[in-house]
């Protein structure tokens, strides 16, 4: 995939969780972290689905070219998943199931628009 189209710096970061952060508000999920740091990396968004009673764990891809999405690396995914893991544990969390989903945002200038997919790992 072509990764020098993905531009990131921490102030468009903020912005992106911010609008993200929103838009799953008022699709009635509950944000439970905004950041979880776990070995050095961070977990971008932790939710509560209330429909489906699941602790989900998103992951935010920022583009500032639309329709150019790239795939989530397999180790990233495994960091996902053991951060889902140790997150549980740490909480105390054992019955609550996990869910895994992907947030694309493409984001120029003052326009935006957002791509949820659920599930996108399992």
């Amino acid at each position: 995939m072509r990764k020098e189209i993905r531009i990131i710096t921490k102030g468009r970061y903020d912005i992106a969780k911010d609008l993200v952060s929103k838009y799953l508000e008022e699709k009635k999920y509950l944000i439970i972290e905004k950041t979880f740091e776990f070995r050095r990396q961070k977990v971008d968004l932790i939710i509560y689905d209330e429909k489906t009673k699941e602790l989900v764990f998103v992951e935010i891809k920022i583009y500032n070219i639309p329709n150019i999405y790239e795939e989530i690396e397999e180790e990233r995914k495994e960091f996902l998943k053991a951060a889902a893991k140790n997150y549980n544990y740490e909480y105390g969390l054992y019955d609550i199931p996990v869910r895994f989903d992907k947030v694309e945002l493409f984001l120029n200038n003052s326009m935006y628009k957002i791509r949820y997919i659920k599930k996108f790992m399992v």
